[in-house]
C-alpha cells in the first residue's frame, strides 16, 4: 500500500534568499502513525510543515510532496496560534470549519463542545479568543483543526505551548487518532513527551535527514543549573518589587488570582510558574504598568508602574515575538533601543554584536527577523530587551520553540545579567517540572493564589 504521504528529495528556499531552509528531505508518512521531525531551532521543521500544507511562499523549490490521494485532508497547527487564530469567539473559531463542509447548523454545538472537551478547554462559546493565553490559544486551534477529521495531523512544536496536563490531554487524543487511522506528524524538539505514542522519528539536520526509531526517556525541558541561587547576604538589599493584595484579571468578580504578595530583590532569579490561563502573563504585564490590578498595591522601582516612569529601567520580552519586532536586520532590532539613547553608531553596533553573540545567533546579524524561525525570532527579541542593561528583566515564556543549545545559551546570559549587571530577572513557564537550582524565587500561580518559596 502507497504511504499516506512521500516526500521525495524536498527542497525549499524563502524567496530573496540564497541558502535552502530543507534541502533533499525524503521521508514517508503511513496512515495509522505518528511520526516526528526534530532538529535544531531554525533547520526547517516549521518549513517543511508549511509546505505539506501548500502554504509556502513562491519560492526556490525542488522535488515532491506526493499524497496517496488527492482528498487528502490535511491539518496543521503552527507554532505561534496567533498567525492561525481569526475570529472573535471560541465557538466561531472552532465551527468555521464545519461551516465550510456543509455540516447542517444544529449539529455543530455538539461537535464544537466535544472537540473542545478533547483538548481540555471547558468553555462557553461566546468567550473572546482575545482573553485566552498563549497555551489556551493553541488549545482552541486545535480544535478547530480536529474537527475537520484531517486525514494528516500536524502539530508544530507542541510541547512549547501546552502545560502539562494539556500534553497528557494531548497524547490521549493522539492516541485515538493513530488508532482510527488518522496519520500524525509532531515537529518537535522534545520529543521525549511522547515517548511511547511515536512509531518513527527523524532529524533535520543541513542536509542531512537521520532516521531513529525508539526513543529514550529524559527530563523535561530542564537547562543546566550548576549554580546555587543567591544567598540572603549575596544581594543587595534593595526591593525593586512590591505586590501587596494585589488581584488581577478582566472581570473583578472573576480575578485570575487574588490577594497575592510578595517582594523582589535586585539581582534576583524568579520564576513564575503555573498552568495555562493562570495568569502568569498577566502578572508580568502589571508589573509593566501596561494595566492596573483590580485591586491592591504594586509598586515598581519605589513607584507605581508605568511605561513612561519605567522606560530604560525595565525590558520586557513578550510571549509572541512576532508583536515586537519591526526593523528589517537583526541588528538593527537589536540596537534600537540604544538608538533612541543617542549612543553612537558604532557602541551600539558593537554592544548589538556582542549581546547576539551571547545568545549564539551572531550569524543571523544581518539577516531579515521576519524570516527567522519562531525560536530564532525569540531570540533576536530576547537580544534586543537585554543590550539596554535593564535593571528588571520580563521574560515571557523566553525558552519556548528554542532546542537545547539554544536554551542554555539563553539560560547562561540569564545568569550573566543577574550576577554580573544585578539585574533582576523574571520569567514564566507552564512546565511544573523546570524549577532549576539557581532560582531565587518561586511564584507559583495555582488555584487563583500565588504562592511564594525559595
Amino acid at each position: 500500500m502507497a504511504p499516506l504521504l512521500d516526500i521525495k528529495d524536498f527542497s525549499y528556499a524563502w524567496p530573496g534568499e540564497t541558502d535552502w531552509t530543507c534541502q533533499r528531505v525524503n521521508l514517508e508518512v503511513n496512515a495509522g502513525e505518528c511520526c516526528c521531525l526534530t532538529g535544531s531551532t531554525g533547520s526547517g521543521k516549521s518549513t517543511l510543515a508549511l509546505a505539506l500544507k501548500d502554504m509556502l511562499p513562491s519560492g526556490r523549490r525542488e522535488g515532491k510532496i506526493l499524497f496517496s490521494s488527492p482528498t487528502v485532508k490535511v491539518g496543521l497547527v503552527l507554532q505561534n496560534p496567533e498567525t492561525q487564530l481569526f475570529a472573535t469567539t471560541v465557538g466561531e473559531e472552532v465551527a468555521f470549519a464545519l461551516e465550510n463542509q456543509g455540516v447542517s447548523p444544529e449539529l455543530m454545538p455538539e461537535i464544537v463542545r466535544d472537540s473542545l472537551l478533547s483538548v481540555g478547554l471547558d468553555k462557553d462559546f461566546n468567550t473572546p479568543v482575545a482573553t485566552f493565553s498563549m497555551g489556551q490559544k493553541y488549545r482552541v486551534l486545535l480544535a478547530s483543526v480536529l474537527v475537520m477529521q484531517p486525514d494528516l495531523l500536524i502539530l508544530d512544536e507542541p510541547a512549547a505551548q501546552l502545560d502539562s496536563s494539556g500534553l497528557a490531554e494531548l497524547r490521549v487524543v493522539l492516541a485515538s487518532l493513530v488508532k482510527q487511522g488518522t496519520a500524525v506528524l509532531l515537529c518537535e524538539h522534545r520529543p521525549q513527551v511522547f515517548s511511547g505514542l511515536i512509531n518513527r522519528q527523524w532529524t533535520m539536520s543541513g542536509e542531512k535527514l537521520s532516521q531513529y526509531c525508539s526513543l529514550g526517556m529524559s527530563s523535561f525541558g530542564q537547562v543546566d543549573s550548576p549554580v546555587q541561587g543567591h544567598s540572603e547576604n549575596s544581594l543587595d538589599s534593595e526591593e525593586v518589587v512590591r505586590v501587596e493584595g494585589a488581584s488581577a484579571g478582566t472581570l473583578v468578580d472573576q480575578p485570575l488570582w487574588c490577594d497575592a504578595s510578595f517582594a523582589l530583590k535586585a539581582g534576583q532569579r524568579v520564576l513564575i510558574q503555573g498552568a495555562n490561563g493562570s495568569g502568569k502573563s498577566t502578572l508580568l504585564r502589571l508589573l509593566t504598568g501596561l494595566i492596573k490590578p483590580l485591586k491592591g498595591q504594586i509598586t515598581v522601582l519605589g513607584q507605581q508602574p508605568s511605561r513612561k516612569q519605567l522606560s530604560g529601567h525595565l525590558s520586557f520580552m513578550l510571549q509572541n515575538p512576532q508583536r515586537q519586532l519591526f526593523e528589517e536586520r537583526v541588528v538593527d532590532e537589536v540596537s534600537f533601543s540604544l538608538r533612541r539613547k543617542g549612543i553612537s553608531k558604532s557602541e551600539r553596533e558593537a554592544r548589538s554584536i556582542s549581546v547576539l553573540h551571547q545568545c549564539g545567533i551572531a550569524d543571523l546579524a544581518e539577516r531579515s527577523p521576519h524570516k527567522l524561525s519562531y525560536g530564532q525570532k525569540h531570540l533576536v527579541t530576547l537580544a534586543s530587551v537585554i543590550v539596554g542593561n535593564p535593571r528588571i528583566l520580563l521574560l515571557d515564556d523566553p525558552f519556548a520553540g528554542l532546542d537545547e543549545r539554544f536554551r542554555q545559551a539563553v539560560w547562561k546570559t540569564m545568569l550573566n545579567w543577574s550576577d554580573e549587571i544585578k539585574t533582576t530577572v523574571i520569567w514564566t513557564s507552564h512546565h511544573d517540572d523546570e524549577v532549576p537550582a539557581a532560582v531565587d524565587v518561586l511564584l507559583t500561580i495555582e488555584g487563583g493564589k500565588i504562592a511564594s518559596s525559595k
